[in-house]
């Protein structure tokens, strides 16, 4: 699936006269925009909109009850308005940066994908009981979770793990048979199915 640089299309946070001025600006940026030819709602409806909106928070100044709630019902059909122009510029756009930028809208940021990394070794200890061993890694960078595994023989390709999922980069096994050699290794969970494991190592039990 392709992913799209995007527009901001919420305005709920503006001050009423930054949207009104915004506002002002994307209808600019839009009139005579060869990549918008039929842009929905229609440009001029949004204009007038605007306009009326500019008049309101002058008469609304002085608090007047009534003119304060015309103004904010204006506000409410000029964000609502905005929003869909938005949404069909993101239509035309596909994601194009110029395209999106000439429209007056302001480009989102979108969050770099992060790769994760090899775990790197595991640190091994006995735990404070018998039967206990508690494996721990370096946090990696972007990992959202870990894996912890452990078998009871020399792995191999078909060896049966024991998994045990955890937030956190250490992991304490227990119930464990005293005396006897297991292998662990670590996997850090990015996002998606980014998976990366570290090298396996052994402990003996107490």
């Amino acid at each position: 699936m392709l992913t799209y640089k995007k527009i901001s299309v919420s305005f709920s946070r503006n001050a009423d006269a930054n949207l009104a001025k915004k506002a002002g600006y994307i209808v600019s940026c839009l009139t005579g925009n060869p990549n918008f030819t039929s842009p929905v709602p229609y440009l001029l409806e949004l204009g007038l909109l605007v306009e009326k909106y500019e008049a309101e928070l002058i008469t609304a100044k002085g608090n007047d009850r009534i003119a304060v709630a015309i103004k904010k019902a204006s506000r409410r059909l000029l964000e609502q308005m905005l929003n869909e122009m938005g949404i069909y510029v993101m239509h035309i756009a596909k994601g194009d940066e110029a395209i999106l930028a000439g429209s007056g809208f302001s480009l989102t940021k979108i969050p770099e994908a992060r790769n994760i990394t090899n775990p790197g070794n595991i640190t091994l200890s006995n735990g404070v009981s018998s039967g206990q061993i508690k494996a721990s890694i370096k946090a990696v960078i972007g990992a959202r979770s870990y894996l912890f595994n452990l078998a009871a023989e020399l792995p191999a390709e078909k060896t049966a793990w024991q998994s045990y999922p955890t937030s956190k980069s250490q992991f304490t096994f227990t119930d464990l048979t005293p005396g006897k050699q297991y292998w662990i290794r670590v996997a850090a969970i990015g996002t998606g199915t980014q998976l990366s494991y570290s090298p396996v190592v052994s402990q003996y039990t107490q």
